[in-house]
C-alpha cells in the first residue's frame, strides 16, 4: 500500500474530530502577516539533515507520529495537534544541506507530563515563549512555495520598517492532513530577536 495513502489513513482516524492547536496571542495584524507571541510550551521534536524540505520532513513527520501513535514509554496513543513546525536552518553555500527540524505540539493534557519517546532521534523540546512573524498562505507547499513564502514575508517586513527579526533561520509551518484538498493552510514565520 502507498505510504501517502497509509498515512492519509492514520491521519484521519487521528483527524477525525477537531484538534487542538498551540496557542498564540495575535499583538498585530497587517495587510499581509500578522505579529504573533507564542507561550513557552513542550513540543516533540526531531532533527535531519537534508537538501530538501520535502524529503527531510517525509522522514521526520513519521518518526513524530509514530511517538504519538504508542512509541513512546508509556506505550500512550496522544492526540494530533496542529500546527506542524519545521525550523529552517540554512546552509552554508549553494547544494549544501538544510537542519530541519520538525515538531508537534504536545497537547494540553500532557503539557506538564509527557511521556518520554522511545526513539532515541525524537524528545521533548522545552521551547521558550516564541515571539514570530507569520505570512499564510494556500495549497500543497513545495520547496519553492516556502522559499517564495519566505521571500515575499521579509520583504513585506523590511518595507513595513520591523526591526530585530532573525532573517537567518525561518520556520515552515503546516495545518492540514494530506488529505485536505481545498483550503489548505500553511504559514512561514520569522523569528522577532
Amino acid at each position: 500500500m502507498n505510504s501517502l495513502l497509509v498515512l492519509g489513513l492514520l491521519l484521519v482516524c487521528h483527524l477525525g474530530h477537531a484538534i487542538e492547536s498551540a496557542p498564540y496571542t495575535v499583538v498585530n495584524s497587517a495587510e499581509s502577516y500578522e505579529e504573533r507571541v507564542y507561550p513557552a510550551q513542550k513540543w516533540i521534536t526531531t532533527s535531519i539533515l537534508s537538501i530538501s524540505h520535502d524529503v527531510a520532513t517525509s522522514v521526520t513527520f513519521y518518526r513524530l507520529f509514530d511517538y504519538i501513535d504508542g512509541q513512546n514509554d508509556a506505550g500512550m496513543k496522544i492526540d494530533m495537534t496542529a500546527p506542524v513546525t519545521t525550523l529552517v536552518i540554512p546552509g552554508e553555500g549553494p547544494n549544501c544541506e538544510n537542519n530541519f527540524t520538525d515538531s508537534f505540539y504536545i497537547p494540553s493534557v500532557h503539557q506538564a507530563s509527557p511521556p518520554t519517546p522511545t526513539n532515541p532521534d525524537v524528545y521533548i523540546e522545552e521551547r521558550p515563549e516564541l515571539h514570530v512573524f507569520s505570512r499564510r498562505f494556500h495549497g500543497f507547499a513545495s520547496d519553492e512555495d516556502w522559499i517564495v513564502n519566505a521571500a515575499q514575508l521579509h520583504d513585506d517586513l523590511v518595507a513595513a520598517g520591523e526591526e530585530g527579526v532573525d532573517y537567518q533561520t525561518y520556520y515552515t509551518v503546516g495545518y492540514d492532513s494530506p488529505f485536505v484538498i481545498i483550503g489548505r493552510n500553511n504559514e512561514v514565520w520569522f523569528m522577532k530577536k
